[in-house]
């Protein structure tokens, strides 16, 4: 399944900074707390009809660890942040998904900038023949990791 992440760029003249996070609708984190409380409610209610705490050992007590996890749920940020800019000696420019990934020497990693504007994307592009070593070198080519 894939799902939407949401990219945040802070670009410096000396590197850049990446947080990202994957795209939940607001109610989530309310949708997910009421799931949670329902379940704690309902092993609670069906412990009290029976008279049987003993039923809250095995299962059910895994669902309600379960749902206490997810009443405590929130959305992970991820923070990167590139190397200096002089130290990228290789730049490969994926024009058909808006990609620029600065590398070092190996080419499988590197920081990847995605954009979802031509604009941005070209700024971004003008900028690095600006901040990186005039040794560079720039490659246009589809990414493929």
């Amino acid at each position: 399944v894939r799902q939407k992440t949401i990219y945040n760029y802070t670009i410096k003249t000396n590197c850049a900074h990446l947080e990202y996070y994957l795209h939940y609708p607001d109610f989530a984190s309310s949708f997910f707390k009421g799931i949670a409380i329902a379940v704690i409610l309902i092993f609670v209610f069906i412990a009290a009809l029976t008279g049987s705490l003993l039923f809250l050992i095995g299962p059910a007590a895994m669902a309600c660890i379960a749902a206490l996890n997810l009443l405590n749920w929130e959305n992970p940020i991820h923070h990167e942040q590139s190397l200096p800019w002089d130290e990228y000696n290789f730049v490969t420019v994926d024009r058909k998904r808006l990609m620029i990934i600065t590398h070092r020497t190996d080419v499988t990693l590197g920081f990847e900038a995605r954009f979802q504007h031509e604009v941005l994307f070209n700024k971004y592009l003008n900028f690095l023949h600006t901040v990186l070593p005039s040794t560079a070198e720039f490659t246009e080519k589809a990414w493929k990791w």
